[in-house]
């Protein structure tokens, strides 16, 4: 079976887990990931987040070539602190669509697991829009870009939940507003896009991305990040050539996906991909 929906819930017990397996059988071609955790570590505790990260590692593992459809969900009861949250972003990176059900379903099994299921269907919804700026409109849109490697306050934003309660309509407003200031960033001579550092994106052509997954690297954020983008499909194989605005070789420090500074010399150009992976390596 292809999987076109992973759902993953953050810190559920074992009733909990079970009651949201059924989704399963509920959500045609979906895969359900709610390992259920310890009394003790339910909610968004460090255990929690981190088997939620396993299994669905685990999972995507095991697919090879994910559906161009494939969607990303994660979900958790509303955080009550904002630590909480930023403990959930730090390990999911900017993969997934994330949603919080209510607080005050906590304890509830089945109202929980119908309001998942009913905001799940509503979502697919909003993730149409983001698809096509990701993956129809990648040479044009903001939304696969390495969001480490090209400085810009444009990327800041975009790390940020800065889709947080959108309805379809101001969704698509922000998608629009997005691309209008990528637009704005063209170098028409070099065919790129130009951040703050002087610095020339430009995208990769379809026959050099070889219909391959991004590289992943060792780290499971890097994974995840490496096949999603906002809860929908990175085209595989999709890049950048990277190289310098004003001079002929690149002169600056560049970030690896764990967040470690690469110094890059003269070097006419590298490839980096939306996870932030660059090659060659060395």
């Amino acid at each position: 079976m292809t999987i076109e929906h992973y759902i993953v819930f953050i810190g559920a017990g074992g009733a909990l887990s079970d009651e949201l397996a059924q989704l399963e059988g509920r959500i045609s071609n979906s895969c359900v990931i709610a390992p259920a955790v310890k009394t003790k570590n339910t909610g968004l505790t460090d255990a929690a987040i981190k088997s939620a990260a396993h299994k669905l590692h685990e999972k995507l593992s095991s697919d090879d070539e994910p559906a161009q459809v494939a969607r990303l969900y994660l979900w958790m009861y509303r955080p009550t602190a904002a630590m909480e949250f930023a403990r959930v972003w730090r390990a999911f990176g900017h993969a997934s669509w994330v949603e919080a059900i209510p607080i005050s379903y906590v304890d509830r099994l089945r109202p929980t697991r119908e309001y998942l299921e009913n905001r799940t269907r509503e979502i697919r919804r909003l993730l149409h829009t983001i698809s096509h700026a990701t993956y129809a409109q990648r040479k044009t849109s903001p939304f696969s870009l390495p969001l480490r490697n090209f400085s810009s306050g444009m990327t800041g934003d975009l790390k940020g939940y800065w889709y947080n309660e959108l309805d379809d309509a101001q969704l698509s407003r922000a998608v629009r507003r997005f691309k209008s200031r990528y637009s704005q960033m063209k170098n028409a001579t070099k065919q790129g896009y130009r951040d703050d550092k002087a610095l020339i994106f430009k995208p990769a052509e379809d026959t050099e991305c070889h219909g391959k997954p991004h590289p992943i690297g060792s780290e499971v954020k890097t994974f995840f990040c490496g096949r999603f983008r906002y809860g929908v499909s990175l085209f595989p194989g999709f890049h950048f050539d990277v190289s310098a605005e004003k001079s002929p070789t690149i002169q600056c420090d560049l970030w690896t996906p764990s967040g470690n500074v690469r110094s890059v010399r003269k070097r006419r150009y590298v490839n980096i991909f939306p996870n932030d992976y660059i090659l060659p390596e060395k």
